[in-house]
Parts: structure tokens; sequence; C-alpha cells
């Protein structure tokens, strides 16, 4: 019975596994949940009367959170920390990089200081080879700072003319994201699409540079909005996120996290997932790509199962891989900043941080995505928020710094309340799984604690069916992918996909 139980199991996995690959689907990374508690978000004395003392935050059992600095800011963008440890911060609004020291290492910035100032649109703060890089929408800078007092007074272009050659200049996609691979001397630099989705070049695409900034050269392209980018530490594999279009429901597209390949094309202005095609009648936006060339078909046909597929119009921002100071089951994985949805009617998402778990230092596909700070958003219908999580940085200690540019602009810093940190049972303890997938008849849902309710929708949204318990009859459905979301009886919300047949 136990080899005829492995048999089944192994078959189904390659079953899965088969459909998984296959060019025209888009199937979601299964959902972990991890055993977490609400907690009050705790505010220094000096912060009290900047910052309501009720704001709540869920976060993984073991962990706090504190507000690190609130003032003087206006919109927060990333965040990186230089050679002495310091932690800088891109203000976009304000135009500045402030440095915000914690001398004592209590977790409260002790002062908050113009480390440099007179920038348009100042999104993305890198430290490289004892140089300050900042990002602007058509340049990116390098600064020094001569006299090591924390100003840095010198500054030359990095990288001019960005999008030059773009048959429109501005439009949508403002923020510039740079990153640097010290072992191969390179730098890239994400430059956002112009608009919803149309035709273009020069933008829409992850270019790659010498780290002194010659060689441009385009490095991928169909990439519409990729706020987020990371080196993975061992392979030196550029990771980035997307920000996928609108207009096409509020299932359509997921957003994507994958490995960056030379040449590779990632779907924009055409298609999403594994060269699902975007229904080109959906919206005028689409229509005016019409009529699609051979061309544009070629792309779709390079397209690949992106290493992981979250739910559409979460707005994924910072993207960081984890170190060593954290437990063993995350070590290996990402964490991604959610800025959260705008124009999902009802049914507002993110406003939160994942965590999207590799198994190993070289694994290239996400197992399971997680949700390790969540609260900000406090009515998911009238889009009620008090914050919207952008940059993410990690020190050596497992502390994880976020900033919030909108609601409140602040930055917060999650903790571990115990010296050992996270226990290995405390990650991924409940998983939202179907049996079978696919399935023509029935379907089980199963999770560590029982289901609440469940709703299945369609990959548009559309509502098929709600449920309360975790057997599903499905042999009402057409042939084709749907989405369950479900809430345990303890408050945990997941979901995942899976494939009706006839």
């Amino acid at each position: 019975m136990k080899n005829t139980r492995i048999a089944i199991l192994t078959l189904q996995l390659v079953l899965s596994a088969y459909l998984f690959a296959q060019p025209g689907t888009a199937y979601l990374t299964p959902v972990k949940s991890i055993a977490a508690n609400e907690v009050n978000v705790e505010v220094p004395l000096k912060f009290s009367s900047l910052f309501p003392s009720s704001r709540k935050l869920t976060v993984p059992v073991g962990y706090k959170v504190r507000l690190f600095h609130i003032g003087g800011l206006t919109k927060p963008r990333f965040m990186s920390y230089d050679a002495n440890g310091v932690l800088h911060v891109a203000d976009q609004t304000a135009g500045k990089v402030f440095a915000l020291p914690d001398k004592n290492n209590d977790g409260i910035a002790d002062t908050i200081i113009t480390a440099a100032d007179n920038f348009s649109i100042s999104h993305d703060v890198k430290f490289y080879k004892g140089a300050m890089y900042v990002t602007n929408e058509r340049r990116v800078w390098k600064l020094t700072d001569t006299n090591s007092d924390g100003v840095y007074e010198t500054r030359t272009v990095f990288i001019d003319s960005i999008a030059e050659g773009a048959t429109q200049p501005g439009g949508g996609h403002r923020t510039r994201t740079l990153v640097f691979d010290s072992v191969n001397a390179k730098a890239y630099l994400s430059i956002g699409s112009l608009c919803n989705v149309c035709r273009e070049e020069y933008r829409a695409v992850i270019e790659r540079y010498n780290d002194d900034g010659t060689g441009r050269e385009i490095f991928a392209t169909g990439v519409r909005n990729a706020v987020g980018m990371d080196i993975q530490p061992t392979t030196r594999k550029i990771w980035a996120n997307n920000n996928g279009s609108d207009r096409q429901g509020n299932e359509i597209p997921p957003e994507w996290i994958d490995v960056v390949r030379e040449n590779g094309f990632y779907g924009y202005p055409f298609a999403y997932g594994n060269q699902a095609w975007f229904n080109m009648n959906a919206h005028p936006d689409y229509q005016a790509l019409l009529p699609i060339t051979a061309t544009d078909s070629a792309k779709v046909n390079k397209m690949i199962q992106p290493a992981a597929l979250i739910r559409s119009h979460t707005a994924p921002m910072a993207l960081h891989f984890l170190n060593a100071s954290f437990p063993d089951s995350m070590r290996y994985g990402m964490l991604s900043a959610l800025r959260g949805s705008w124009n999902a009617p009802g049914n507002h998402r993110g406003y939160s941080v994942i965590y999207l778990h590799l198994d190993g230092p070289t694994d290239t596909v996400v197992k399971h995505v997680s949700t390790v700070v969540s609260g900000f958003l406090t009515d998911s219908v009238n889009r009620v928020f008090w914050g919207r999580p952008v940059g993410i940085a990690t020190d050596n200690n497992g502390q994880i710094m976020i900033s919030s540019d909108e609601g409140t602009a602040c930055i917060l810093q999650v903790y571990r309340e115990i010296a050992t940190g996270m226990s290995e049972s405390n990650i991924g303890d409940e998983t939202l799984s179907i049996v079978p997938n696919p399935a023509s008849e029935f379907i089980t849902i199963q999770t560590t604690h029982p289901i609440d309710y469940l709703k299945i929708v369609d990959t548009s949204g559309r509502l098929y069916l709600q449920a309360t318990s975790s057997q599903i009859d499905i042999r009402t459905l057409k042939a084709g992918s749907y989405i369950i979301l479900a809430r345990t009886k303890c408050g945990q919300e997941t979901f995942a996909s899976f494939i009706k047949q006839d």
C-alpha cells in the first residue's frame, strides 16, 4: 500500500510538473502560512507625537516591530547600509538621501542627516567601492564623501541620458533601480515602461553596464517595470520582480519574480506567465497593439515559466536576498515588499512583505511564498491603509528594515524577540494544497487548520463558487484554470491555483 501511494504521488508530481511547464499557462506559486502573531508597533518616546501607539502588524512568532525613524521623510523608497553600517534611504519627493545612524544599536535612529540632495525622483541608493550611487529618472549619480563626515560633497554622472532615443519622453514608471555585481564587475539598471501597454523602444528593459558606467547594452526586454532587483549571492545571477499591466481584470496578470536571463523576453506588452497571451480586445490599450506580427509571436515563444508568480496587482517593490543571520530554512530565499493595489475595487491586496523560499544557494525555482509582515491594509474593500512598504534592507543580526512611502512616511525595524530566532517549526506550518490537481470531478482542499470559507474564481476574477467545506464538487465548472481563495478558522488567508479537466 505504501509503495502504491508513493507511485501515485510520483505520478501526480510528474503530471503537475508537465502541465506547469506547458505554454499558455500561468500557475501561481504555492502559498505557505507562517506561524505569526499580531504585535503592537513599538513607538519610542521621542516619536510618540508623530506615530499612533495603537498600530499593529502581524509578524512571525519570535519577532517584534519597532518604529526606527519618523519625521523629515516625505517619500522614503529604497535603502542601503554604507560600509560603516549606517542606514541610508533615498527620499523620492524630497530629492535627497538621508543617513539614519544608530550608534548605540538600540533600534532607534539617533538623528536624520542629509547625506546628499538636489536630486530628481531619487528612488534608489547603493554603495559600491567606497562611493554612493543615487538613481534619478534620466541619470545615475556617483558621489563621494571626501572628508568622511557623512556628507557626500562631490558628484559625477555615472550613467546619463537614460532611455535616450525613446519615442516619447517622460510618462509613467519614472523610478530607476541599480544593482552592482562586484564579482563580475557589472552594473544592472531597470527602466520601466512609458505606459500601461504600448509598443516602445529603450524602455521596459534591464540594461547592463561595466561597473565604471561604460559598455551599455540591453540585457533583457519585455520587462514592464522591474522595480526590485538583487544578485543571488552564490550564483551571481540577477533576479527581478515585475509590476504587471492593468485592464485585464483583478487576477490578470500575476506578478512575476524570476532570474533575468541575457537576451531574455518577459512578456510585455503581449503576454504573461508561460506564453499566456493577453486578451487583446479587453481594452483599447491592448487593441492598439494589433496586429500581432511574426516578430511579436517569436518573442512570446521565448518565454518560460517564471521562478515565481504571485497574485496580480500587488505591486512588488524591493527584492532582497537574505543572509546567514536568518534561520536555516530561510537563509537562501528572498524578501519582497508589496506596495499594494490601487485599482482592484473591493478586493485590494498587497500592503505586505513576503518571503520567497529557495531550497539552496543555487536554486532558481521558488518553492513557496509566505507573508512575513502584514497589517498595513486595514480595510481591503475600501482601501484603508496606514503604510505602503517599499524598501527593504537587512543587517547581519537578522533585522529587517522596511520603508513606508505613503500613509505614514517612516522606517520600521522587524527584529528578533529572542536570541535564538525563529524555530524551524514556525516556518511554513500551513500550506494550502489541492488534491488532485488537475481534477475533473471533485477536489479536496488540504490545510493545517480547518477551512472557514473559500471561493473559486477564474483568472479574470469572476466568482464561480463559494463554500465552507474542504470537499468541493467542481463538475459544473468548465475546463480551464481557476484560483481558490481560502481563509482558515485560525484567520490565515491563502490561495492556490488548480486546473479543471473535462
